[in-house]
């Protein structure tokens, strides 16, 4: 009886996912980023949430950024199926991430300011490494899937550095 290795791939804007059916997936509750990461991702979404106040949050802002935002992510990845591997992009994963916000704010600013500055204070609060965007679909979904951040990955690799302990590589 051979073993036969059997992939599923998405293709989602161009970035090739690999991935296993059938796997189960780990999701031990586990901070991956230390005291800097924590506090960057704080100060970044306590800005983020300023912002959006200052421009004038109206109800259709805080249910596009609370609700529709994290929802679209979520449905996204939960097409890859519960068992997939957890997501690691690699280097595109960071040019996807520029472009995803790019267009994000953009099109929608302060739903977008909204739902980067929950995101990143999820992220920090549950010690998310990578970047908030999959923040809320890991908390709700129990994963560990990760888009690379160019923001606060240096700052992560940084502190690991300087504690002289290997960093889980976010991308």
């Amino acid at each position: 009886m051979t073993n036969t290795e059997q992939t599923s791939t998405l293709k989602l804007f161009g970035v090739t996912i690999e991935y296993e059916p059938g796997e189960r997936v780990e999701t031990k509750s586990v901070r991956r980023i230390g005291s800097w990461g924590t506090a960057s991702r704080l100060v970044l979404g306590g800005l983020f949430i300023y912002w959006a106040l200052r421009q004038g949050v109206g109800w259709d802002d805080a249910i596009v950024g609370l609700v529709v935002f994290p929802a679209a992510v979520s449905l996204v990845l939960a097409l890859r199926g519960p068992d997939a591997r957890p997501l690691r992009l690699g280097p595109g994963g960071h040019a996807l991430n520029i472009l995803i916000w790019t267009v994000a704010f953009n099109l929608a600013l302060v739903p977008t300011l909204v739902f980067g500055g929950v995101t990143q204070i999820l992220a920090a609060t549950r010690g998310y490494a990578g970047c908030e965007l999959f923040a809320v679909s890991n908390w709700l979904r129990q994963r560990d899937d990760q888009i690379g951040c160019p923001v606060h990955s240096p700052i992560d690799a940084l502190q690991a550095q300087v504690k002289g302990r290997q960093l889980e590589e976010a991308c």
